[in-house]
């Protein structure tokens, strides 16, 4: 049976056949209904034979007097199903735009940013010193994998990493180098990108397009003035050209997206068809993550220290004062 979108229905089976015939545009379709009904859509056969009951149709129970009414409704599998995407469609607009756009905004800040450019060579840098003498000394280039992997390169006395290192010799000396976590801001986002669905997902929206154009084009003429179908779905009324526009705009998006990633892949010599998007945007996200927490527990440590000192102060003010300040130091000899 079909629900309404507030309760569920209580109309009549004249009523909810005439949602079908409106497209749902009177607000007495909603989507779940709808799927159960096309899942469990009896076969043109069995419509038929429900048909030849007509007769009867008062006797008949609720389900058996909505099989009736549904078995004169014309095309009604492809009717049923172009009411469905008539009904998704904005959702699934709202699903595909977002993961194209992290993507294609991730790759341009990957390429673009200083910092993570500048982290890149000091790993390089710090990693061929110390295979100095070794097989892989002098090395252009290391997979991005490594980077989460300098948290388990240890000191000789297990106390601090080399991305504790790292993350300590940036503060000192290379604080320019601390921005690049802010410069990769959809990294994150770009990593829960499955490039293999989102394809699926415009190629699935396309084979619908096409199908509502057809069943459009070759839906039979009615006198029913009840029957809206073409009416509300053709491109007078707008949605069959609106989602054609609005595909083509995704399609155009995604092509974009995927010369950047394979952009990318040339800039830091990958291969972008056997690196899916989920793991290199994932690496950069773990790395970038990784770091941060380097950085915040250093501050954290910092912060700390400056509280006990300032406590001390606070607890022994008049010893520091009578020793420190009062005392009487030679201050012009002093030597510091």
């Amino acid at each position: 049976m079909l629900y309404c979108h507030s309760h569920p229905c209580e109309s009549s089976p004249n009523e909810q056949a005439a949602g079908v015939f409106s497209c749902g545009t009177d607000g007495c379709v909603c989507t779940f209904s709808l799927q159960n009904l096309i899942k469990n859509l009896p076969e043109q056969k069995e419509l038929s034979n429900l048909a030849e009951l007509k007769s009867e149709y008062e006797e008949l129970c609720e389900s058996e007097q909505f099989g009736i009414v549904m078995s004169s409704v014309k095309m009604l599998r492809p009717r049923l199903n172009g009411i469905l995407f008539k009904l998704t469609f904005e959702e699934q607009v709202n699903n595909i735009r977002p993961d194209i756009m992290n993507v294609t905004f991730a790759c341009e800040e990957v390429k673009k940013s200083e910092g993570f450019s500048m982290i890149l060579e000091l790993v390089l840098l710090v990693g061929n010193y110390m295979n100095a003498g070794s097989r892989n000394a002098q090395t252009f280039g290391f997979n991005i994998s490594f980077l989460c992997k300098l948290r388990d390169t240890k000191s000789t006395d297990q106390n601090t990493t080399l991305l504790h290192f790292l993350a300590e010799k940036c503060e000192e000396k290379y604080p320019e180098i601390l921005k690049f976590p802010d410069e990769l801001e959809h990294v994150e986002c770009a990593s829960k990108v499955s490039a293999q669905i989102l394809k699926a997902s415009l190629d699935t929206m396309e084979r619908h397009i096409q199908r509502l154009e057809n069943d459009i084009q070759n839906f039979p003429k009615t006198e029913d003035k009840q029957d809206k179908f073409v009416e509300k779905m053709s491109i007078s009324f707008d949605f069959s050209k609106h989602s054609r526009e609005q595909y083509e705009k995704l399609s155009t998006m995604h092509k974009n997206m995927q010369k950047l990633y394979e952009s990318l892949g040339s800039y830091f010599a990958f291969d972008p068809h056997t690196v899916s998007i989920e793991d290199f945007f994932g690496e950069l996200a773990n790395f970038r993550n990784l770091f941060m927490v380097k950085i915040a527990n250093k501050l954290v440590n910092s912060d700390i220290l400056k509280f006990f000192f300032f406590f001390f102060l606070l607890v022994h003010y008049d010893f520091f004062i009578f020793t420190v300040v009062r005392a009487p130091w030679d201050w012009d000899n002093l030597d510091f």
